[in-house]
């Protein structure tokens, strides 16, 4: 595509930069030309005005990965997102008025309004001044620009090609049937736990470090196998040898976030595969789905590389002072 066309496209996409509050960087000012450039994507320009209003809907409605983004990593998420957008805009991905009539609504509700766009205008067109301090055209490109973003994306994730065995079924059945349960001692390095460990594997020892009370030993609730991947980052296979343990074994030490945990199994409950077959089909929607939120993952990788993103030195483009409305 050639360079006019591409700024052509975020330039209609995006809307007309001039549109933005006052706090928001202004593309139509003398500090900040429509024709300057905020960095490169495809190897073709991107406009101030486009980088501003990009950065502005980053600070008013972060979505959940953005909340509490600073400096560089602030600065990917806007220009990761006006990557996806102009790739939106090439596969000719629009916006219907039934779209953004409902992603309209959705923000008027999670922000506690009963009204709604078609059936009080000016009372809409009122809170979006007082609320956000726009006006309704800037909000709605906002609401367009995200709702382009979104759909881009749940396109490639459903087109995701991806395969489910019945292997992957069971274990993911077991992984949310199987529970762990007991106490732990955590430690900042791994060293210090392995030394913990040694000193304590024989389950009279922990009795007698636990009477002793030389270290702080938690309870633990009891939880899946799932849950301990989710939260902690434990390796399936350490978890698995963990729950074959007999009770009141003390297990080898585990990651615990970024801590190292030696955890003694107390309780523990065990699937049966044998209530698998009537639950076969959630599972692998369970999976499929999971399988496809992956490719899309490596897909925007691979986009994003593609890009090849050059983001220019800009004293001019600062953070937008706005209330933010969080875009779950």
């Amino acid at each position: 595509m050639s360079r006019l066309t591409l700024t052509a496209a975020l330039l209609v996409a995006l809307g007309s930069a001039t549109a933005c509050a006052k706090d928001a960087p202004q593309a139509s000012s003398p500090a900040q030309p429509q024709d300057e450039v905020a960095g490169y994507i495809f190897g073709e320009p991107v406009p101030l005005g486009n980088y501003a209003f990009a950065k502005r809907v980053s600070y008013q409605f972060p979505r959940l990965w953005e909340e509490g983004l600073l400096g560089e990593e602030r600065e990917q998420a806007i220009w990761d997102a006006l990557i996806l957008h102009y790739e939106s805009f090439r596969r000719g991905i629009a916006v219907s008025e039934e779209e953004l009539e409902r992603r309209i609504n959705s923000v008027l509700k999670n922000q506690q309004q009963s009204l709604t766009r078609a059936q009080d205008p000016a009372a809409y067109a009122q809170w979006v001044k007082t609320t956000l301090d726009e006006d309704v055209p800037l909000f709605e490109n906002q609401m367009r620009y995200l709702l382009q973003i979104d759909k881009l994306k749940d396109e490639v994730r459903h087109s995701a090609v991806v395969s489910v065995t019945e292997q992957q079924m069971q274990q993911e059945f077991l992984n949310e049937q199987h529970h762990l349960g007991g106490e732990m001692v955590v430690f900042d390095a791994k060293d210090e736990a392995h030394a913990f460990y040694d000193e304590v594997r024989e389950p009279g020892r922990w009795d007698a470090m636990k009477a002793a009370g030389e270290r702080t030993v938690r309870p633990v609730s009891l939880m899946t196998l799932e849950a301990y991947v989710d939260l902690w980052s434990i390796p399936k296979d350490q978890l698995d040898a963990f729950h074959a343990m007999a009770l009141g074994s003390v297990g080898e030490p585990m990651p615990f976030g970024k801590q190292w945990c030696v955890y003694r199994l107390l309780e523990k409950r065990t699937g049966d595969l044998a209530d698998f077959p009537k639950q076969r089909e959630s599972y692998e929607q369970q999976i499929r789905t999971k399988r496809q939120y992956e490719a899309l993952t490596r897909w925007v990788d691979d986009l994003k590389r593609s890009a090849n993103l050059k983001i220019l030195p800009l004293a001019t483009a600062q953070a937008p002072a706005s209330n933010s409305q969080s875009q779950r």
